[in-house]
């Protein structure tokens, strides 16, 4: 009944939008929007540049009637009681209007288990003065070329660089990969924090992640980025931790190729490539986990929530295939190019997690038959 009666009120005079709401002015496919954060709830929402005057002019006292009135006077294009009705029921649904009440939470997957550790939001500010000029096109230049000298190297002297990536499965390698994987995430998330406070974001959560059940990592919460207005800089927050990861492998390269190393120093460097410069092109530019590369993805196609989006054209086209059609849900909502790409994605993405899984099976069972 509450919520019937809340419903009406939003209808009958729409209660003004949330005062702690934050907007960012966007373009998506040539179309004017506007995402909205929520803060108290760390929700992001994209909404039409239409829905968004109609929402202006929520202030609790004047009915969807009068608004309309007013968009159709100051025109262009008519408005109708019905698209303001629509526009106060939907934010009313997500909580944006009023105290922000309703709305659900956003739902935890557990292919994504995440321990929050630390706001870093202020210690990433007084560091950012610090390795400022980084973010110079000089600087950029510079990694850029030591990259692809370092992978010149490895072709020049691809029997060192295996020969010093196979020395860290001997000995005292393994304990060396754990560390390097520590520090070297750590420095990952860092560059993403640190780009994201560079353009504008803010960056208030840091942490563990376990992927998929399997795979653990650290994590940074750049969310906030959705709000920067340029796709270009959302998906240099994207890219920033893999260029990270790259610019170090690139040095440890170097380091192999003139030094040629033997025993421990040899393990370290080799564990650092093994963690930086491999796992960054075999996991995070992985477009098929929800890693860096799904993010750059993402923007590259404008197709927000591409994973879940893709997850349910993939249920509807299985329940086709098993003839299940009675009970499965209706076509899903979307333009026959969108979902074409879905379902490429679906599958793309299934298989691969599924493949995942086997080979780690595979792994635990080798290990524990010894």
């Amino acid at each position: 009944m509450s919520e019937d009666v809340a419903s009406h009120r939003a209808v009958d005079r729409p209660e003004r939008l949330r005062a702690d709401l934050v907007e960012s002015a966007q373009r998506h496919r040539g179309v004017d929007h506007v995402v909205l954060k929520d803060p108290q709830k760390r929700r992001y929402f994209r909404v039409s540049a239409a829905a968004w005057q109609i929402a202006l002019r929520f202030d609790g006292a004047r009915t969807p009637n009068e608004i309309a009135q007013e968009l159709t006077r100051q025109g262009p294009g008519t408005t109708t009681a019905e698209d303001v009705a629509g526009v106060a029921r939907g934010l009313q649904r997500l909580g944006l209007l009023g105290s922000g009440s309703a709305g659900a939470a956003p739902r935890r997957s557990w292919f994504q288990i995440r321990w929050v550790l630390i706001d870093p939001d202020r210690f990433l500010g007084g560091l950012l003065a610090l390795v400022r000029p980084l973010f110079s096109l000089p600087a950029f230049v510079g990694i850029l070329g030591l990259i692809v000298w370092a992978g010149i190297l490895h072709v020049v002297d691809h029997r060192a660089m295996v020969e010093t990536l196979r020395s860290t499965l001997r000995g005292a390698g393994p304990i060396w990969i754990v560390a390097a994987t520590t520090l070297s995430l750590t420095m990952h998330e860092l560059a993403h924090g640190l780009t994201a406070k560079r353009l504008g974001a803010e960056v208030h959560e840091m942490g563990l992640l376990l992927l998929s059940l399997v795979v653990p990592c650290a994590y940074t919460d750049v969310s906030d980025a959705y709000l920067l207005p340029r796709k270009r800089d959302r998906i240099i927050v994207s890219l920033a931790g893999t260029v990270a990861d790259l610019l170090t492998w690139a040095l440890a390269t170097v380091l192999v190729f003139h030094l040629q190393p033997t025993g421990a120093l040899q393990q370290v460097l080799g564990a650092w490539m093994l963690t930086t410069g491999i796992r960054s092109l075999g996991f995070n530019l992985n477009p098929l986990l929800k890693l860096d590369g799904y993010y750059v993805l993402v923007d590259l196609l404008e197709m927000p929530n591409l994973h879940a989006r893709s997850r349910a054209v993939l249920s509807w086209r299985v329940r086709r295939l098993l003839r299940l059609d009675a009970r499965s849900p209706h076509h899903p909502d979307v333009p026959s190019r969108e979902r074409t790409i879905l379902e490429i994605y679906g599958w793309m993405s299934a298989l691969y997690i599924a493949a995942l899984l086997s080979c780690v099976g595979v792994a635990i069972s080798a290990w524990a038959i010894g």
